[in-house]
């Protein structure tokens, strides 16, 4: 399986290897889902994604279809499309990997939607610590040229290198941070696809979403609902980390068992398959599907990044670490989220180095309980969630 990036093997960020030329990236099928979709008109566009049943990539999950017919829905007003290349999240690299060494596939994808949402301008966001893919998607965008149709697109289109943090991943955050404000979130509703970038309608897609659309468009939504491509950032207690491309519905053992197992002497304790902001599963579920409604129904979710936890590490140390992590991370808009992730993070510490008490257990699941469903946008809830989801697997001290 190779549909998104050039080859089956798995892909190592930081690695060595150049970026996919647009020869070879058509050689492969490259930039035959933009001609098909540039003869279609763009509602057409819109349908086959919704046929296809594409849900967005960036963690959240939500249909992209629906959400570029929302912003389709909008008459008389500029409209535009974001593109989130963030990956703040912690263990994520699939789309600094696609950035870097398939950036043609990247701006396919980015190329369809601008024509199906019939875009005023396009903002590519790109963390700036990731110069690689900073420079592998300048060089593609200077080769567009030769991409009938894509110039015009190309025009439109603006590279926004950004330092930076967690909140930005959000896409009300992040569309602040387009328009010079602080990276913090705004109440919903209005949604971006009412008035999101400088007020106006607005598409917030994630870059491996948008590749995911230029294999669609290559093909069709049958073909892509069998197919189910996918790309599965693997890291933590693995011998192999890295980029995997995988179906979706692949089985997370099966998964593991590709990124090379855990440490020799070690055995796999939990696995974290939405990266710090979904509650982990455990060995007795690692036969699960990794798709949303399976991983919904054992409590969990399918986000950015798989993390593995291996027994050379206790479970309380990563509790710990993710706790404090997003004590670190509140954008500080909220007051109940600053005070929040603090408290979960210090009731928390004691677990970093020994088993807890009954009553400092109690005490997690009850300010979990307390801080749930609080704070303008979901990072407390991911907080209260995840706590509340490892407590009880911690242990009792005696």
């Amino acid at each position: 399986m190779a549909f998104m990036l050039p080859s089956a093997e798995m892909q190592i960020a930081g690695g060595s290897a150049a970026p996919e030329t647009l020869e070879h990236y058509r050689a492969r099928g490259g930039y035959g889902g933009f001609q098909r979709a540039r003869a279609m008109e763009p509602d057409a566009v819109v349908a086959d994604v919704e046929a296809a049943g594409l849900l967005g990539r960036g963690g959240a999950g939500f249909p992209t279809g629906a959400k570029w017919r929302l912003v389709r829905a909008t008459e008389g007003t500029a409209r535009y499309l974001v593109v989130n290349g963030a990956e703040g999240e912690p263990g994520s690299m699939k789309d600094r990997v696609l950035m870097a060494r398939a950036p043609h596939a990247v701006l396919e994808g980015l190329l369809i939607a601008a024509h199906a949402l019939a875009a005023t301008q396009v903002l590519f966001y790109v963390n700036d610590e990731f110069q690689d893919a900073l420079s592998a998607l300048r060089e593609a965008v200077a080769t567009l040229g030769a991409v009938p149709g894509a110039a015009e697109w190309a025009s439109r289109l603006v590279l926004v290198p950004e330092t930076h943090v967690y909140i930005a991943g959000e896409e009300t955050a992040l569309i602040s941070v387009l328009m010079h404000q602080a990276a913090q979130p705004w109440h919903k509703p209005p949604y971006p696809s009412d008035r999101g970038y400088q007020g106006c309608p607005t598409a917030v897609n994630n870059v491996e979403t948008l590749a995911a659309v230029a294999v669609l468009m290559q093909h069709d939504p049958r073909w892509f609902q069998a197919e189910r491509p996918a790309l599965f950032s693997v890291s933590g207690d693995v011998a192999a980390p890295g980029v995997y491309e995988r179906p979706l519905g692949y089985r997370l053992d099966q998964l593991l068992a590709d990124a090379g197992g855990p440490p020799p002497g070690h055995a796999f304790t939990a696995v974290l398959p939405g990266g710090y902001s979904m509650p982990p599963v455990f060995p007795a579920q690692f036969g699960v599907a990794l798709e949303p409604g399976a991983l919904r129904a054992l409590g969990s979710g399918l986000g950015a990044s798989i993390i593995a936890v291996a027994s050379n590490r206790t479970l309380g140390a990563v509790a710990h670490d993710i706790l404090a992590f997003f004590a670190r991370e509140s954008c500080g808009k909220c007051p109940v989220c600053v005070k929040g992730s603090q408290h979960l993070a210090e009731a928390l510490g004691p677990a970093a180095s020994a088993a807890l008490s009954p009553d400092q257990l109690a005490g997690v699941l009850a300010l979990a309980a307390k801080y749930r469903k609080k704070g303008i946008c979901s990072f407390l809830d991911s907080a209260a969630h995840v706590a509340e989801a490892i407590t009880p697997h911690l242990g009792v001290a005696r």
